[in-house]
């Protein structure tokens, strides 16, 4: 079984497109677990027996923090799952402490965390000098947290969004350091993938994929969700 996480981002604009996009995913038959991540306002509203995720948690309880939102909020809308530390966010400031406590927070609340790896990366890069800045990247995030209890998403931030995935080989070989470095249990790829290359990455030593843009293409994430 593999793992497919759809990260809407800031999309879609309206109740009824998000709601036939989730209606069409739920109608799959497919041996792979599908996690569905819609923006926040959809997750109280929504239904479906696929599992939900968020795209964000708050490191938190409660306060005084506008515009933030609680591990606890989200659990009574029986979200199980939340992405923590996604490029998007760290370029927006969010530190490698914050995501720590993100992470902390969320497993006390019975959420599991989807924690987004690869910021900083360039292409240009080596994979030993990539290999090295995720280690670094990981022992700060993972302080405390036990590897074996989320799901890390490695993400090369110059593959997000820009038609240029990395190699399934190359993938194949940064979960394989993860998950011998730091013991980790479910490891995935992110960036750029759709239903031509999803397979390709599938079956390789990857868990599954985290996947943007496609996901809001109704006939691409189904076909990923089949391969």
């Amino acid at each position: 079984m593999k793992i497919l996480i759809a990260n809407w981002k800031l999309n879609p604009q309206k109740l009824a497109e998000a709601k036939a996009l989730l209606a069409a995913f739920g109608r799959v038959r497919t041996r792979n677990k599908v996690i569905v991540c819609p923006p926040f306002p959809y997750l109280g509203i929504l239904k479906t027996k696929l599992a939900l995720g968020a795209q964000n948690v708050s490191e938190q309880e409660s306060g005084a923090h506008t515009g933030e939102v609680s591990a606890g909020m989200l659990r009574q809308f029986k979200v199980k799952y939340a992405i923590v530390g996604h490029s998007e966010r760290r370029a927006l400031g969010e530190t490698d402490a914050q995501i720590n406590a993100k992470l902390k927070i969320a497993l006390v609340n019975k959420i599991m965390p989807i924690l987004c790896v690869g910021f900083g990366l360039t292409a240009e890069m080596s994979e030993e000098e990539a290999m090295v800045h995720l280690q670094h990247q990981l022992q700060a995030n993972l302080a405390g947290v036990d590897p074996k209890k989320i799901i890390i998403a490695y993400e090369p931030v110059w593959a997000i969004g820009s038609g240029k995935p990395a190699t399934p080989e190359h993938a194949e070989r940064v979960a394989m350091f993860i998950r011998i470095k730091f013991k980790a249990g479910k490891i995935l790829y992110g960036g750029s993938t759709d239903a031509e290359n999803a397979a390709g990455f599938l079956r390789k030593e990857v868990d599954g994929l985290l996947v943007g843009g496609s996901s809001l293409k109704k006939e691409q994430f189904v076909k990923m969700i089949q391969s």
